[in-house]
């Protein structure tokens, strides 16, 4: 009994030793197994990891772009906005008193203005160069002289507008119209083809341009320059004869410029807005 009276005093004495002891032994015990519990979930990943088996998968389908590059070529090029006539938001109808009094109410946009102009005739302006004549004076060795007559419509000195005869021998020059006060603008006679006293051809050079044109004796060389056009404007009446390139005309209180003048077409500029007309040719 002495002994067990005196295990009960020691554990009363101890006890919380005892309980600190019995509580380090239990986590031991607990982190034990929580280190043995890791491992085994690692084994597992390890295996899953391992047997795993990728699906295949096909490749998604290709994107059609086709929608999105019709509507970027369409946003690249926008379409044209067009606030001429007949719209009439920036084009108001015209009202305009004739000569004869009576109002004109132009609708189209072509009873008056430039495109009421009419086109009565378009001529060519020629270039011409002809073989006139042949002398030949023998008794002073002088060889065979050449009578050309030149005619330049397109020139812009009336002068140079009519024919005009030259006297020239092989190697010889004379003035064209162009070029410039260093460098003219000459015809040089630079081969005569067949006899002299007789060419079947003479063939020509241009300085200014380096072009070669021949001139037979049967036939002259003719080319077109320019054109002069010949125009009407009904609503008023008036007459525009023989227009060159660059001339003025008036009409409805404004002036235009004739910039270009083709076989079929006359193209007119307002001079205050650089509008351009372009008229065309009726048969």
């Amino acid at each position: 009994m002495e002994k067990v009276k005196k295990l009960v005093e020691l554990a009363k004495a101890n006890y919380e030793k005892a309980i600190l002891v019995l509580v380090v032994v239990i986590l031991a015990v607990a982190v034990g197994f929580l280190y043995w519990l890791s491992g085994e979930e690692q084994k597992k990943a390890n295996e899953t990891t391992g047997n795993y088996v990728r699906k295949k998968l096909n490749p998604p389908p290709a994107l059609d772009m086709a929608a999105y590059d019709q509507g970027l070529k369409a946003a690249m090029t926008p379409p044209r906005v067009d606030f001429g006539l007949p719209h009439k938001l920036f084009n108001p109808v015209k009202w305009m008193r004739g000569q004869d009094g009576k109002l004109i109410v132009d609708r189209s946009g072509k009873s008056v203005g430039p495109e009421a102009l009419k086109i009565e005739s378009i001529k060519p302006l020629n270039t011409v160069i002809r073989l006139v004549s042949v002398t030949t004076d023998p008794g002073t060795g002088g060889g065979s002289s050449y009578v050309v007559e030149l005619l330049a419509e397109a020139a812009d000195r009336p002068e140079f507008r009519k024919p005009r005869p030259f006297t020239m021998k092989l190697d010889e020059k004379i003035r064209m119209p162009g070029g410039t006060a260093r460098n003219p603008n000459q015809l040089w006679l630079r081969e005569v083809k067949g006899k002299a006293e007789d060419p079947d051809v003479l063939v020509f050079e241009l300085t200014e341009t380096k072009e070669r044109i021949s001139v037979a004796k049967d036939k002259a060389f003719v080319r077109a320059e320019a054109y002069v056009a010949d125009l009407s404007y009904p609503p008023e009446g008036r007459q525009y004869k023989g227009l060159r390139r660059d001339a003025f005309i008036g009409f409805g209180g404004e002036d235009y410029k004739i910039v270009e003048i083709t076989e079929n077409e006359v193209v007119v500029s307002n001079r205050l807005n650089e509008k351009k007309t372009r008229l065309k040719r009726t048969p």
